[in-house]
């Protein structure tokens, strides 16, 4: 073997090591790897945890934008008008015709009042932001309701309520009988 670092392999053929050509392209690879590959997976992480991060932020403030319900209840209201059963209208505190006091908005979910209704069942939803009391008079108010020059009686689960102020509870059964004068 001589100092050019060749050597003979079985077939009789000269390999050549280091300064050869071969050598010479596998070196071109590492450094290639070493240029471009390492630079693109490092790139692609940073990319990775950049989306992620953007992804939780966005998260977060989504948080911070949607209020979190405290409050979920379902009082039911039945209605009579001159001994007359009366359908409660649906989308009470949703729909704008039937949305007509706002100024318990700040405690409802996005679109709501505090208290409103879904369907035509009498179920009346009280899903607020806020732990607090709400009374079947705001309820009136926010739908609208006009109960001048009525004789009014309210009932809740069978005993006679003496007030429109009276707090709501859930599974709650209200009966309101109006009277035309």
């Amino acid at each position: 073997m001589t100092e050019d670092n060749n050597n003979t392999n079985r077939n009789g053929n000269k390999e050549h090591h280091l300064g050869s050509s071969s050598s010479i392209s596998h070196c071109r690879k590492i450094r290639y790897l070493v240029i471009i590959g390492i630079p693109t997976a490092i790139a692609v992480i940073a990319l990775s945890v950049l989306l992620g991060a953007q992804a939780n932020e966005q998260e977060r403030q989504q948080e911070r934008v949607t209020p979190q319900m405290v409050l979920h209840i379902h009082p039911k209201l039945s209605i009579k008008v001159d001994g007359t059963n009366v359908t409660l209208p649906k989308d009470i505190g949703i729909s704008p015709s039937l949305w007509k006091d706002h100024s318990l908005d700040e405690y409802g979910m996005p679109g709501m009042a505090p208290l409103h209704t879904h369907d035509d069942s009498g179920i009346i939803h009280v899903e607020s932001v806020v732990d607090r009391n709400y009374t079947f008079d705001e309820f009136l108010d926010i739908w609208g309701l006009d109960l001048n020059d009525k004789a009014i009686q309210i009932s809740a689960n069978g005993k006679p309520v003496n007030s429109l102020d009276y707090v709501l509870n859930d599974g709650d059964n209200v009966i309101m009988e109006i009277k035309q004068q």
